[in-house]
């Protein structure tokens, strides 16, 4: 049913402010009990209708003459019979029947449903296209405010409470442990209104408000726009209002729109200035006022509970944390379960069976029809690691039906759809909810962002004329897209341009580049949707030989793992390659479907050893690189080399001498052909831009390996290391691409004349879409990149790390890569006498960088290790030797001369200095 949203009047608003119950009360009643985890008592109906209708008879005075210190009964107000709340009102059955008439809306709790827990499953219907707001984006678990959770119905006095459940602590009900547990944690209140009528005299159902009930932020919608604009939104109960309300046998879906606003706008913060600006939202009329549609569904929980599979650390699965005190025995309370649906065999005991309840995925009706059967191709691609286990018609691609509604944002409806953001922000996203007790995923809704297949479009169209038309008579292959970081690899691929002019967005070949990059993302993102975490360990599965076959890289893929962020599979300018995409599933995809989908009995001793067997399988010497595992939290550490996004095969050298080779390439046509577009004339500073940032990828890729320490995620027992530093073979070559790359005298120095070309889009500028300087200085952006690399070079950390590796491996290294020589190495490239650079100035700010480090870690000295203070010290000291003799032979009145003296003065000073040596 719907109607339009309901203006709320003055006591509407005191509900949402807790004020109501003490309206009701005459202001003189006593603070509401605090809550507690423990359930609620079960509500005597009986005595409630009772004490209500003796509340309603009795005198003003009565309760004011009774005998001090009496037992009183609890003043329940007069609350109305229920078929009086009712009358004219039309009933909608569902796991919640409501009653609705004009514009008021119930909810019928009957005393089943009262302390029993429901699942919260809240989504946007509708959002404003920017700041994380998308309508059809499915709330993360993750989330510190409105995420999915176990609620439940609670009657305390005249309120009726919805109460989020503390599922992460747990015990055996019945125990002691139990008791404590609940004594421990606490709940918490999502919302709060008053019992609306007395329980009907058959069922002795009661009502509550819906409106009333839903009308809060529950979200947290409002702190979001607040931290996002840093505004004073808010939300505006007045013109929020329930707008829909439909329900099922097993759920019942809310929808409200809400109004968001504030009073004024505050100004940004002066330019310079080190407060956090502020900023509004480009994408509504007026940025004072915004509307946001929450679809809210409350479920019916599984009546028998799914075994759960416990968690192993070699296998990427998103988890289910629970803390158990009933065993005092275990080594810690912490259980973790993997993320998983259902799936079960139609027949236990037959080897290969179809599905006894198919996992299945809604098309939203959002979807183009273009796109919808290479989507539809990626869901299903997942049917053939459940094949590999005796699961077939595992999973199923649906339609809905355009005769009657259907809701594919309802709890239990899986769904893909498509989103028209203002930006390109995750490119894809495929989160779910899960019941917290067993890590069984109850929904999934997978969004796929129309403006990254639009980039592809036009990367396809500018560049793969060139790279990919000798591979058009091979199948399509496909490329994953996440996040900030694969968006600009999609933007390298705009920049890279065809030899032979412009294809026409709309040939043949660019419309098989567009679905194969979506039939790719899909199956990424259902990936994620059947519990799969990122596994950025695959992409180093390959061997550089390997990846330059087109047949092997179309039929087997390119990575181990479809889970991984790919980059495209280029091959060095001029040479034939491989598949540019990941076409398939890779062989860590079918193992880690068997390890949380495998037919097992998770009741049974036995199965965890047959789950430990198909975990030990990544141990095996001949399945270890093709079965590795390294996720998110590993990335982000910046410790193992082999576990990054956007690299691609066995040897990162290698991989990083060919994408430099592309982006020289690159930028050498954009000096012999300028333009693509005769009125384009911002075309060559967006390429050179691409090529910057692909650039700083590559640096970012050499620079951790060295230093860098392979965190193998194996088990006690395997013969592989856990921990293992890179060998220092491997070091020392990316030490030398970096130094003879990136920071040498002419690290890539564009041409004048290129330079002067490089305008900006004057219309992305116009309305605020383009914040870089007119005239776009190119050393700064070169020294950016310079930056970065010795920031991590010259880092305590980099330096510290390198003694503890050598440490590590003296058994089997006779000369490792020591700070010592890191230093020696980075003096003598960036103090090379006698060079003479195409843009002194800039070569002289590089060596003030390196200059400036250098004095502040002689000065700080800030490291307890003795090795790293004396390396330090020491580089600092020749240098200053070095200066003074290149001093003696330059002219005093030069820009070069003026240079040397000032950085003679700094070291002079830093190793003058007294230095604070840290205490014991």
């Amino acid at each position: 049913m719907k109607y339009p949203p309901r203006r709320s009047p003055f006591l509407l608003l005191c509900t949402c402010m807790g004020l109501l119950p003490a309206l009701l009360l005459g202001c003189a009643s006593s603070p509401p009990p605090a809550t507690s985890n423990k359930p609620a008592p079960k509500l005597d109906i009986a005595a409630l209708a009772a004490a209500m209708s003796n509340a309603a008879k009795a005198p003003a005075s009565a309760s004011s003459s009774a005998a001090p210190g009496a037992a009183q009964p609890p003043t329940l107000g007069a609350a109305p019979p229920f078929t009086v709340v009712v009358a004219n009102a039309k009933r909608t059955a569902g796991l919640l029947p409501v009653w609705q008439r004009e514009e008021k809306t119930w909810i019928e709790l009957s005393p089943s449903m009262l302390n029993t827990p429901l699942f919260l499953s809240p989504k946007l219907a509708t959002g404003i296209g920017e700041a994380g707001l998308y309508g059809g984006l499915m709330q993360s678990r993750g989330a510190l405010v409105g995420r999915p959770q176990l609620v439940e119905f609670r009657v305390v006095r005249q309120q009726v409470q919805l109460i989020a459940l503390n599922t992460l602590f747990t015990a055996t009900p019945g125990t002691p442990q139990s008791l404590a547990v609940a004594a421990a944690y606490s709940p918490s209140l999502l919302a709060s209104v008053p019992v609306a009528s007395a329980p009907q005299a058959r069922t002795g159902a009661i009502l509550v408000d819906a409106s009333a009930l839903w009308q809060g932020d529950l979200l947290g919608l409002g702190l979001q726009l607040q931290r996002t604009f840093r505004q004073s939104y808010a939300i505006d109960p007045r013109n929020s209002g329930l707008t829909e309300v439909h329900g099922q046998a097993q759920s019942t879906v809310f929808e409200v729109n809400q109004h968001f606003a504030t009073a004024s706008i505050a100004a940004p913060a002066p330019t310079g200035s080190p407060l956090p600006t502020s900023s509004v939202p480009i994408t509504v009329p007026d940025p004072r006022s915004l509307f946001i549609q929450v679809h809210y569904t409350l479920s019916a929980l599984p009546d028998k509970l799914m075994t759960p599979r416990l968690a192993d650390p070699r296998v990427g699965y998103f988890t289910s944390v629970v803390n158990d005190f009933t065993d005092d025995l275990a080594r810690t309370p912490t259980r973790q379960f993997i993320n998983r649906w259902r799936l079960a065999k139609k027949d236990p005991q037959a080897a290969v069976s179809d599905a006894a309840k198919p996992i299945v995925f809604w098309l939203d009706p959002t979807i183009p029809d273009a796109y919808r059967d290479t989507i539809t191709a990626g869901i299903l691609e997942w049917n053939k690691a459940f094949d590999a286990i005796g699961i077939t018609h595992a999973i199923e691609v649906k339609t809905p039906p355009k005769d009657k509604p259907f809701d594919t944002q309802e709890t239990g409806h899986a769904s893909i759809r498509w989103m028209t953001n203002m930006q390109a922000t995750f490119g894809a996203i495929g989160p779910s909810h899960v019941d917290p007790r067993t890590g069984e995923i109850l929904d999934a809704d997978i969004a796929l962002e129309s403006l990254s297949s639009r980039s592809m479009r036009t990367a396809r169209s500018q560049y793969l004329a060139s790279a990919a038309d000798s591979v058009t008579d091979s199948p399509p292959a496909e490329r994953c897209d996440h996040a900030d970081e694969a968006a600009e690899q999609l933007e390298l691929g705009l920049a890279l341009l065809a030899e032979g002019g412009i294809v026409d967005p709309d040939a043949p070949e660019v419309r098989a580049f567009v679905l194969a990059y979506l039939k790719d993302v899909t199956m990424h993102e259902v990936g994620h949707a059947l519990g799969l975490r990122h596994n950025f360990r695959g992409s180093g599965w390959r061997s550089a030989t390997a990846l330059n076959s087109m047949l092997l890289t179309s039929a087997q893929g390119i990575s181990a793992s479809v889970m991984d962020y790919l980059p495209i599979n280029l091959p060095v300018p001029g040479e034939q390659g491989g598949a540019p995409f990941q076409t398939t599933l890779g062989p860590y995809d079918y193992w880690a479907i068997e390890y949380g989908y495998a037919t097992l009995d998770d009741s049974q001793p036995a199965t965890r050893q047959a789950l430990l067997a198909i975990a030990r399988r990544s141990d095996e010497p001949a399945q270890a690189q093709a079965l590795a595992y390294g996720t998110d939290e590993d990335m982000a550490t910046g410790l193992d080399p082999d576990i990054q996004v956007f690299d691609l095969g066995d040897d990162p050298t290698a991989f990083a001498r060919q994408r430099l080779a592309i982006v020289r390439d690159l930028f050498k046509k954009v000096v012999q052909k300028p333009e693509t577009d005769p009125d384009d004339a911002s075309w060559a500073r967006r390429t050179v831009l691409y090529g910057w940032r692909e650039l700083g990828r590559t640096s970012q890729l050499l620079s951790r390996q060295i230093g860098g320490v392979s965190t193998r995620r194996v088990g006690a027992s395997s013969p592989r290391d856990a921990i293992d530093p890179v060998p220092a073979s491997r070091q020392r070559a990316a030490l030398s691409l970096l130094a003879n790359e990136f920071l040498n005298a002419d690290a890539w120095a564009l041409p004048a004349t290129l330079q002067r070309k490089l305008s900006p889009d004057y219309l992305a500028r116009s309305i605020g879409r383009d914040a870089t300087p007119a005239d776009l200085p190119m050393a700064q952006q070169r020294l950016a990149v310079q930056r970065e690399t010795l920031g991590y070079l010259m880092s305590d950390t980099l330096a510290e790390r390198l003694l503890d590796n050598a440490a590590r491996t003296r058994d089997r290294e006779p000369h490792p890569l020591l700070p010592a020589e890191l230093q020696h190495r980075l003096v003598t490239t960036i103090w090379q006498p006698g060079r003479a650079p195409a843009d002194a100035s800039a070569w002289r700010d590089l060596q003030r960088e390196h200059l400036n480090r250098l004095a502040q870690a002689v000065v700080r000295n800030a490291s307890a290790r003795a090795d790293v203070r004396a390396t330090f010290r020491e580089e600092a000291r020749e240098l200053l030797e070095l200066l003074r003799l290149q001093a003696s032979r330059s002219r005093a009145d030069t820009a070069t001369g003026a240079h040397l003296r000032d950085s003679i003065d700094t070291l002079t000073t830093a190793l003058a200095a007294q230095v604070g040596r840290p205490g014991p």
